[in-house]
């Protein structure tokens, strides 16, 4: 079962897609990314992409976001993203889109600067969904000091970028946590 696992919400369970289908972030993980981030988490705007069941965006309500927005293909992880906004209390503070992220990003390009903490947690393996969107992410125009942060394989080498430029890198079993900073 997944909980959140510090915050206002914390030791809320979240509910998850039956199956392999989605990859919730583990809990270790969890703590550790916002362990990195700290205090500037309060107030933050988030955009949490390849968001499955919502569970690093809801972690991030939990710790003092101000606003976090969902985007995920799959109509029934922003059903169950949904329901935990609801189950956590974060209803009235989060936006959520079914849609291809790489599409979402392009017809909302100019509201990225709005967001300024991205979390990118696309499926294992996926090297088109990795690089493609870090590529389109790399292209637009962020919000000035931005952090992106991206959970993959700690096999899989992400793309060479222009803008964003890596500030730290952690592994975690088989996951890696990059931190990207935008100019």
């Amino acid at each position: 079962m997944t909980r959140v696992t510090a915050g206002v919400a914390r030791g809320r369970a979240l509910k998850t897609r039956p199956g392999k289908a989605t990859r919730p972030t583990t809990a270790l993980v969890r703590e550790a990314l916002f362990n990195i981030i700290g205090d500037s988490i309060r107030g933050a705007r988030v955009l949490d992409l390849f968001a499955g069941t919502g569970t690093l965006g809801i972690e991030a309500l939990s710790r003092g976001a101000a606003r976090a927005t969902f985007v995920d293909l799959e109509r029934a992880c922003a059903t169950i993203v949904t329901e935990n906004l609801r189950l956590t209390g974060f209803a009235q503070h989060g936006d959520v889109f079914c849609a291809e992220v790489a599409q979402w990003l392009r017809a909302h390009r100019t509201a990225l600067s709005d967001y300024n903490l991205l979390l990118l947690d696309p499926p294992y393996q996926d090297e088109p969904a990795l690089s493609g969107t870090l590529r389109i992410l790399d292209g637009l125009a962020l919000r000035e000091e931005s952090l992106v942060v991206v959970e993959h394989h700690r096999a899989q080498p992400l793309p060479v970028l222009q803008h964003l430029t890596e500030v730290r890198a952690r592994d975690y079993g088989a996951t890696r946590l990059t931190f990207l900073r935008s100019p």
